[in-house]
């Protein structure tokens, strides 16, 4: 964890926890790991419990997850703890996984004691779960969040332990008996909406390459990219380019060079109008939000919650292997609702996925509908509203 040295929040390597490490005011527990939809929510939460209530935060995460490099850089101190996702088939691994998460769930129980932790919120991942058992064998009041339209296993699991549930849909609310279950939404960082004042046209101009006047196109792949999605806008962007549509693509960072170098064995990125990004930062994703006509997106929650809040009509493609579908279900919810249209990634070609661009592009009306039902379905202060309810348990 060399790299994490003199980076602005405190990192505190596993099983270091140190009696330090507590204050005096109302202390937090945030944990979350392995996506950014578990990392995002959980700091958009300890950064709302510290403006509401100036609380003292300390994040938990994995030894070696996204967060690692995320949650320091963001100013929060952070303590790592062991973790390892259990596969759903049992092999001799499994041996060592069961083993690891009890050394996780260890550690974690150790850092709460130390931090004097009055209250645990878990947003998701195994090192999460660890977490909140912990919290819960200690007393702690926990809450947990659920942002999926089918809830995980674990959070299934972890619901018995929990005060409150924070869920994202209302189809949510059902899954989770004992009237604990409360829909707040999926908690967003400050600033992932920009300024009314701030159009679209001023947005392009802030993003190099961008055209401040074409219909602009905006591409994500969630945190770590898609590579079923990138394929398919390559395909599709020799005709959308042609007729005047402009490409906003974050490829993922992993997936960055075979995108690069489809892109110029086909001369894309020598055209006006196609800006392939590796990642989108946190000030650069609410201007692309507010530059987008049309996003084309997984169906993880962090990301479909940013684009309801930001009222951006979407064509989904969910991940098909996630756990459960649940981003097949997270879509259907949007689609019901008007505000986006499903595309199986099975079904979805470079001449299709073309097709439903250029047909919403020649219906502003539709899309204008749509984006307002999506606007509908966001929910901006979550997080605020997630930190009130932890704030009340104490």
């Amino acid at each position: 964890m060399a790299a994490l040295q003199g980076m602005p929040g405190r990192y505190i390597p596993g099983g270091q926890c140190s009696t330090h490490m507590a204050g005096q005011g109302v202390r937090v527990v945030v944990s979350g790991g392995g996506t950014g939809g578990h990392i995002f929510p959980a700091i958009a939460v300890a950064e709302s419990l510290q403006r509401i209530a100036n609380a003292e935060t300390l994040y938990i995460g994995g030894t070696s997850g996204m967060e690692t490099q995320i949650v320091p850089r963001e100013g929060l101190m952070y303590q790592a703890v062991t973790a390892r996702k259990l596969r759903r088939v049992i092999s001799l691994s499994t041996i060592g996984v069961v083993a690891s998460l009890l050394r996780g769930y260890a550690q974690a129980k150790a850092c709460l004691k130390a931090f004097r932790a009055q209250a645990v919120v878990g947003t998701g991942g195994y090192v999460a779960a660890a977490t909140v058992l912990a919290g819960a064998r200690l007393g702690l009041p926990v809450i947990i969040l659920e942002g999926n339209a089918i809830a995980g296993r674990t959070n299934r699991l972890q619901a018995r332990f929990a005060r409150w549930i924070c869920v994202a849909f209302q189809e949510t609310l059902a899954q989770f008996p004992g009237g604990r279950a409360v829909q707040t939404g999926l908690p967003l960082r400050a600033g992932i909406v920009l300024p009314p004042e701030v159009n679209a046209r001023q947005a392009r101009c802030a993003l190099p390459g961008l055209s401040p006047d074409r219909f602009t196109l905006l591409v994500l792949g969630g945190s770590q990219g898609a590579r079923g999605i990138n394929l398919r806008v390559l395909d599709a962007a020799p005709r959308l380019l042609q007729v005047g549509v402009q490409i906003l693509h974050q490829t993922g960072r992993a997936n960055e060079a075979e995108v690069r170098a489809i892109a110029q064995a086909r001369g894309l990125e020598a055209q006006s109008g196609y800006v392939p990004l590796p990642f989108l930062e946190h000030n650069q994703i609410s201007l692309a939000l507010r530059a987008a006509d049309l996003i084309v997106c997984r169906g993880g929650i962090s990301t479909l919650s940013e684009v309801m809040v930001n009222g951006l009509p979407a064509l989904i493609v969910p991940l098909p292997t996630a756990y459960a579908d649940h981003q097949t279900h997270n879509a259907r919810v949007l689609e019901r609702a008007g505000a986006a249209l499903l595309c199986p990634e099975r079904d979805l070609t470079g001449e299709s996925l073309t097709e439903m661009v250029l047909e919403l592009r020649d219906a502003p009306h539709r899309r204008a509908q749509m984006a307002g039902a999506m606007r509908a379905m966001g929910r901006p202060h979550a997080a605020d509203h997630v930190a009130r309810l932890v704030l009340n348990t104490l």
